[in-house]
């Protein structure tokens, strides 16, 4: 009895919640993506593995309502040139699995953990957005940033007692200092979203404006993810903050002048703690390889990808979550059970700390050359947006869109950020903003730049949308204009 009403109020909240989306999608889509980014913490709080699912559960939300909204409203979806490098993904990583005898349980789930970030992508890009909801989403993303920065003073001021509540390991200390972690359960995840956050008020106080609190709000940003001691996200946001501004159109005269006089100050000043650092990094990784995971499996991953040329040995089997959940028999093949951290069970907690090993060991030379490209791909309209708008805040959202992906890949060399909580929803979600925003774009291009529906591309990628209804739109508004 008492299971049939949970199931009946189950499908009854889920009701509600569909109905919500379909009305406001707009607030659907920003609850989805504050979903996937607490969805780990939540888990570590209750300590429940299907409070875990969270963040999959919104992309398959995402994915399906948006969507069939679209089709009900304007009769037609609208599609990107990345879905088709996707799909040839998905495709070897299914015939891979399949010639590889894995079974349906394993390889469907693996798939579905590397296509969640681009499925939630096209769920929001669905959405009817409007350069009107940029100034809305900043002030959101501001009251986002806000509690994380409030959160990161709490587990500043307590770190024993913060990390009983939402850690999920021993706080690390370096310098004496704790290493902060804020409303997430490990220091990566604040490391990762301060620079993101770091990077999209940098692009604001560069494009849009400047004030008191974008500047406090810069500084704190920078200083907490300092203060996570991640060494990879604090080179990433150094290196995409540097490159963002350097591919932003406009004069770069003072900036590269600035860059040149600071650039050999900071390593005169910072040489020693720089120079400890790379080589701790180089000592780690490449001095002692067979003890080291993630260079293990890298150096591996290569090895099989030519091995099973050109395929790969099938989805769920190397590098991934449901490859260490369900003990891969190629771990055992390659003797894994002898290495610390790459064992099964509790043993393997090392198994999961990559990204694209799994992607070319699983898929082969051709999956990994589709799924980079695919990403890349995902932030061209955002691109055209930074490079050609002449809108401030729609070259903001094209150049956050960019710098978020940069960030991402960079760090995708050692931690498996487009697949895991709380990095994946942003760069995804950001990355279907600007492509909506792209599509409808009707202020006047930059320069001397021929817009991106007219240009010659990939397959696909000089017509984001297929949809008389927005060409339509677009007609009326130049017609109101020449008015």
């Amino acid at each position: 009895m008492v299971m049939a009403v949970a199931t009946v109020a189950a499908i009854a909240v889920g009701a509600l919640c569909c109905v919500g989306l379909w009305l406001w999608p707009k607030m659907g889509a920003a609850a989805l993506l504050s979903a996937t980014v607490i969805a780990q913490t939540l888990q570590t709080m209750t300590g429940s593995s299907l409070v875990g699912y969270v963040d999959e559960l919104a992309v398959l939300v995402a994915a399906v309502v948006f969507p069939v909204w679209r089709l009900l409203i304007h009769g037609a979806l609208r599609f990107m040139a990345a879905y088709w490098c996707f799909a040839g993904y998905a495709a070897l990583g299914i015939i891979s699995a399949l010639m590889n005898s894995v079974p349906l349980s394993v390889w469907a789930v693996s798939g579905f953990l590397f296509l969640k970030g681009p499925l939630l992508m096209l769920g929001v890009l669905q959405i009817d957005w409007q350069r009107a909801d940029l100034p809305k989403i900043a002030r959101f993303g501001t009251i986002g940033v806000l509690i994380i920065l409030v959160s990161a003073l709490l587990n500043a001021v307590a770190p024993e007692a913060w990390n009983s509540i939402v850690g999920r390991q021993e706080v690390s200390y370096r310098l004496g200092i704790p290493s902060l972690t804020g409303i997430f359960d490990h220091p990566l995840g604040l490391a990762s979203v301060m620079g993101m956050a770091f990077l999209a008020i940098l692009s604001y106080r560069r494009i849009v404006e400047r004030s008191v609190l974008s500047l406090v709000l810069l500084l704190t940003t920078g200083v907490v993810g300092i203060l996570t001691f991640r060494r990879k996200s604090i080179a990433s946001v150094a290196i995409v903050a540097v490159g963002s501004r350097l591919v932003l159109p406009g004069k770069r005269t003072r900036f590269m002048i600035l860059l040149v006089m600071l650039v050999p100050l900071a390593l005169l000043l910072g040489w020693a703690p720089l120079t400890e650092v790379v080589v701790n990094t180089y000592n780690e990784y490449f001095s002692n390889i067979g003890a080291t995971a993630r260079t293990t499996m890298t150096i591996d991953s290569a090895i099989l990808a030519v091995a099973a040329f050109p395929l790969g040995v099938g989805l769920g089997r190397f590098g991934s979550a449901v490859a260490s959940s369900n003990y891969s028999p190629v771990y055992e093949e390659l003797g894994y059970t002898r290495i610390y951290g790459m064992g099964p069970g509790e043993r393997g907690g090392f198994l999961a700390d990559t990204f694209w090993p799994s992607i070319l060991a699983e898929t082969g030379f051709f999956g990994l050359l589709l799924y980079f490209a695919g990403l890349i791909l995902a932030v061209y309209p955002g691109w055209k947006l930074m490079r050609q708008s002449s809108q401030p805040y729609m070259q903001w959202i094209g150049t956050v869109s960019v710098a978020w992906m940069g960030q991402m890949l960079i760090e995708s060399a050692v931690a498996p950020v487009f697949t895991g909580p709380p990095m994946f929803g942003l760069v995804f979600g950001a990355a279907g903003i600007a492509a909506a925003l792209h599509a409808v774009d009707t202020t006047p291009v930059r320069g001397s730049e021929k817009p991106w529906m007219n240009t010659l591309g990939p397959p696909g990628a000089g017509s984001l949308l297929i949809e008389p209804a927005f060409r339509h739109a677009r007609g009326l508004h130049r017609a109101d204009k020449n008015r």
